[in-house]
């Protein structure tokens, strides 16, 4: 199988741009604690991304994948990875782009359900406990309840600092317009094969 660890390393190299933003969205929040890799060498095949620690592999497809061949051929590997243990979830170019916030938040559901969700938590623990040591340190005047800098009025009058929002990091799922289930594309295809044939 050397020619698919050849081929993995070339995709890598060529990653498309919905690749590249899905690859930014498996690590915002909670779902960085789940090791993702790209590209990578699993059995005869080459899958976009996969938590092993979740046992999830989430790949993202372009309008090709509509024909009837290739709607053939990842059934099949989807079987194959199924039977490995795997959750498989598909998501459409498109929806890489205007949908975002949904792709995460259909991951981060999946991801939920798995053993990996204690690692997910601890992620989640740790970044809060780093906002708060943060906010803690942030320098306030003794005077009228303003910041030193900044010019901010406190959040209270107790010792407790106030609190944050982890504005770089999604601490929580945003809201998804998309279904719950565990595959948008397959609901899709048949849409995309009908366009087709007009």
């Amino acid at each position: 199988m050397r020619w698919v660890k050849r081929r993995a390393k070339e995709l890598r190299a060529e990653m498309t741009p919905h690749e590249k933003i899905m690859w930014r969205l498996l690590h915002q929040g909670e779902l960085a604690a789940l090791n993702w890799r790209k590209q990578s060498p699993f059995g005869a095949y080459v899958i976009d991304f996969v938590s092993h620690p979740a046992r999830l592999v989430i790949e993202v497809d372009g309008a090709q994948h509509s024909d009837a061949d290739i709607v053939e051929t990842d059934a099949e590997r989807t079987a194959w990875l199924t039977q490995q243990g795997y959750r498989v979830l598909r998501f459409w170019n498109f929806e890489t782009v205007r949908e975002q916030d949904g792709v995460w938040r259909t991951i981060y559901d999946a991801a939920a359900h798995t053993n990996a969700a204690p690692r997910m938590a601890r992620w989640r623990d740790r970044r809060l406990r780093e906002v708060t040591e943060q906010n803690a340190h942030l320098p306030l005047d003794g005077g009228g309840g303003r910041a030193a800098a900044g010019g901010g009025a406190r959040a209270g009058d107790g010792d407790e600092p106030p609190e944050a929002s982890l504005s770089s990091q999604r601490a929580s799922p945003p809201q998804s317009s998309l279904r719950p289930d565990s595959s948008p594309i397959e609901g899709e295809r048949g849409a995309c094969r009908e366009e087709s044939e007009k």
